[in-house]
């Protein structure tokens, strides 16, 4: 150890602030970070003292997860894009060896690193929106909303919005936790700040994510409600709530187009396949590679090249033309490694839902529900920016959750 162990922690700490502060703004740079994390990791002995960590069940399970798609790989034909896969996937592995056998101790250093996420959220934000103001007036275009608006920072409307979301809930996860010793002033300045946060959430027109978003924001309240005891008046703020939304979407143009179109492919009466909405096709092509595929699945590599041959068989041109993954997790990844791998995600998921649920975590719960829904129309973990963002928080609120446990028993 070259530094004192104090020196490593601050380290620590100030690298996981510059990692959450840069995650929005340039994955990149961030990727650099991690790096100097692993040099810190490693020069601090952690990984060699605090080796029993890692053998504990949540670890394990965490672990096991990047472990199967490096025994994908053994019976994968396309080797190149089987290592591609693994190479973005490494998140899930990084940040449970450094988190797990480097935690963090103090509520307000977990607390600093969550604001600098949501800091870097703000300005990622801010940034995106005023590109696309200074757009607008020199083209006369509309570029802030859906792709263009994110387009400033390479980020597709789906993942930004993901990211945005969380934000809004860390502030609000904030606000309400000690709502009652708040200042006026900080009450006023998370409210505006949510509420910006939301507002940008609809101007990128994810429609699963503002689902999403609602949706948990609405149970949460209303549990919230429930144990104020005031629970029929938040029902009617949240009926009120929900018919302003309703006005705010019908006056989003690129919200209303993508909703309306969704709906009508729904509904139309045509059942040729190709005319069918775009995620019907993806998704029915998946079930395809499953059931050919059913116990070990493709293999990490081989997916996308089963999904194109069935494309081209079936006509689905965009898919062909886009090179379309299946735009669902659970489908991807049970594609991938068979229905093994399909279950051991759900428990991937589902065992610290449970846990977070025993321990009132909420925050946590937040992340999972956000993310548990967007697994459904987003193969999120096939993109660094979906890697980078699910491994550190779904690492870094389990560990908080595990320090918090820990610390109920020792008192």
């Amino acid at each position: 150890m070259i530094l004192s162990k104090r020196q490593h922690e601050a380290i620590h700490q100030s690298l996981l602030m510059l990692f959450c502060f840069l995650l929005p703004l340039h994955p990149r740079v961030s990727v650099l970070v991690i790096i100097f994390l692993v040099i810190n990791w490693l020069l601090s002995g952690r990984v060699y003292f605090n080796f029993k960590s890692f053998l504990s069940p949540v670890p394990i399970l965490f672990l096991s997860f990047y472990v199967m798609h490096l025994i994908g790989l053994m019976y994968t034909s396309n080797w190149t894009e089987g290592m591609q896969r693994v190479e973005t996937k490494l998140p899930l592995l990084i940040f449970p060896l450094i988190l797990f056998s480097f935690p963090l101790k103090s509520k307000e250093s977990i607390s600093s690193i969550l604001k600098s996420y949501v800091v870097g959220c703000l300005l990622a934000s801010i940034y995106c929106f005023a590109n696309g103001f200074l757009k607008y007036m020199e083209t006369g275009e509309n570029w802030m909303a859906y792709k263009k608006l994110g387009s400033f920072l390479g980020f597709h409307p789906t993942y930004f919005s993901m990211y945005l979301s969380f934000a809004f809930f860390i502030v609000l996860f904030f606000l309400v936790e000690k709502i009652k010793t708040h200042s006026v002033k900080y009450k006023i300045g998370s409210g505006i700040l949510a509420g910006w946060f939301f507002i940008v959430i609809l101007l990128l027109s994810s429609r699963m994510t503002i689902l999403a978003t609602v949706f948990i924001l609405g149970i949460s309240f209303l549990t919230w409600m429930y144990f104020q005891q005031k629970i029929f008046q938040g029902i009617g703020i949240s009926i009120l709530a929900i018919v302003l939304l309703f006005f705010s979407i019908k006056n989003l143009p690129s919200v209303n187009q993508r909703t309306q179109a969704a709906i009508n492919s729904a509904i139309t009466k045509d059942s040729t396949k190709v005319n069918r909405a775009p995620r019907i096709n993806l998704w029915n092509a998946a079930f395809t590679v499953i059931k050919e595929n059913p116990l070990l699945g493709t293999g990490t590599g081989d997916v996308q090249d089963e999904l194109m041959r069935i494309y081209q068989e079936r006509n689905y041109e965009r898919a062909l033309k886009d090179n379309f993954n299946p735009h669902n997790q659970y489908l991807q990844t049970t594609a991938t490694l068979g229905i093994i791998g399909g279950i051991l995600l759900l428990i991937y998921l589902m065992a610290p839902f449970w846990l977070a649920f025993q321990q009132k975590d909420y925050l946590y719960l937040l992340f999972l529900s956000l993310v548990i829904m967007s697994f459904l129309t987003e193969s999120i973990l096939q993109t660094q920016r979906g890697t980078l963002f699910f491994g550190f928080f779904y690492t870094f609120l389990t560990m908080r959750l595990l320090e918090k446990k820990e610390l109920k028993v020792n008192t």
